[in-house]
């Protein structure tokens, strides 16, 4: 199978593959056990330079392009085959730094991105309530405007990473503003009147800290405000577009080696005197991971191109989230069949990838929610030609002359220093 990386962005995929199999995946098992979260884990992904790869220089990133990122994030996941550190991942480069990157203040960007990129500092959205998920604008959270600042009040319910994290972008209904009143707020989680939970107990994803925000007259200052009073939704489309691109790298790294591992032992395992991969409908199961692993890398670049143009790929983020958050389920349920009683087993990491995928479906959107969004733009173009989003800042992650460059800057002498 050819590549679809070029030999500079194999050698990131490969660098970033063994840093998830050395450092990730031999203590996958016990904290989805225990239920824990390795900060240490962070600290050293923050070191290896992989949350801001694709982030400016100015920020410590390393000012590469998409692609190379890409490359990173699905060598990555190949490696940990971990969805509690994937989904606390993309929790906080898809979510909190794209947010910060397109819509926040220079103060802002400055006083947080640094310490997110260096994996110094654990970022968390929160956005659902209790009987407000993909309806944002039915949530309760509030903001009363006072002399020097805002008043926060309400909660935030199954957040990911918020029972550890040091920074919460979130977002509430400030009172008295017209219509357009969701607004999206930054701060530490050490002010006084945040309080957070303890880990819930969940399925699946139990890896990474998923858990509730109480505000209680929570004072933010007006420096707090991202992308201005009013501009909540804005910044909140911008950062789930970005989110359910990374979410499709991390499921496209995640099933690779889960498919490579059904062509191994459907060789290996013998029945009736020859192997089970002499069956067809056992090739027919592994035909159909491979084929949903092309198919949606495609979509995935296709994404990031567009993004890369400032172009709105808001039906192609959709469409990848679909795509991946189905296949990457069924992909599981056929490796238990494949691989029978060996792989109901506990030892195996098929009933754990499997719990993961289920919690998968919901994050970031229901696949109602996102055949909505792409009937939406569908019907848009229909009537109005080319749609665009004047109002999102899509061109973020532009890709710029300078791009090549830094990505020849990422060579094996680099890497080894990372190391």
């Amino acid at each position: 199978m050819k590549s679809v990386w070029n030999e500079q962005q194999q050698e990131i995929r490969d660098f970033y593959e063994r840093i998830a199999l050395e450092r990730v995946r031999p203590s996958a098992a016990e904290r989805d056990a225990n239920l824990t979260f390795d900060r240490q884990i962070w600290r050293d992904l923050g070191d290896s330079g992989l949350f801001g790869l694709h982030m400016p220089e100015e920020f410590g990133g390393r000012g590469l392009g998409l692609r190379e990122f890409a490359a990173a994030l699905e060598g990555f996941a190949r490696g940990c085959q971990d969805m509690g550190i994937l989904v606390s991942f993309v929790a906080q480069v898809g979510l909190v730094q794209a947010g910060l990157l397109s819509y926040g203040s220079d103060e802002q960007k400055q006083r947080w991105l640094p310490g997110l990129i260096r994996g110094e500092l654990l970022g968390s959205l929160a956005i659902t309530e209790q009987g407000c998920g993909s309806d944002v604008r039915s949530m309760k959270l509030s903001a009363t405007q006072e002399l020097n600042g805002f008043c926060i009040n309400g909660q935030k319910w199954n957040i990911t990473n918020a029972p550890q994290a040091d920074v919460v972008m979130t977002f509430a209904h400030v009172q008295d503003v017209g219509d357009k009143s969701v607004t999206c707020f930054i701060t530490g989680t050490d002010v006084p009147g945040l309080e957070r939970s303890e880990p819930f107990e969940l399925l699946g994803n139990r890896g990474t800290p998923i858990g509730a925000f109480n505000f209680n007259n929570v004072q933010l200052p007006e420096s707090a405000v991202v992308g201005g009073v009013g501009g909540g939704l804005n910044v909140l489309y911008f950062a789930f577009l970005v989110e359910r691109v990374l979410t499709g790298l991390v499921i496209t790294g995640c099933m690779e080696p889960l498919m490579e591992d059904c062509l191994r032992y459907s060789q290996e395992r013998m029945a009736f005197g020859r192997p089970i991969g002499d069956n067809q409908y056992i090739q027919g199961q592994i035909v159909d991971m491979y084929c949903q692993i092309e198919v949606l890398r495609s979509v995935l670049l296709r994404a990031m191109d567009s993004m890369e143009e400032g172009a709105d790929c808001s039906s192609l983020a959709s469409l990848v989230k679909m795509i991946a958050t189905e296949s990457l389920h069924e992909a599981c349920i056929n490796a238990i069949r494949i691989h029978g009683n060996s792989g109901y087993r506990r030892d195996k990491y098929f009933e754990r990838l499997l719990r993961d995928s289920i919690g998968v479906f919901f994050a970031g959107g229901t696949i109602e929610i996102h055949k909505h969004v792409i009937w939406t733009n569908l019907l848009d173009s229909f009537r109005k030609g080319q749609r665009n989003r004047d109002d999102l800042n899509l061109g973020v992650y532009r890709a710029s002359g300078a791009v090549a460059q830094a990505a020849t800057a990422f060579s094996k002498p680099a890497q080894e220093a990372l190391a």
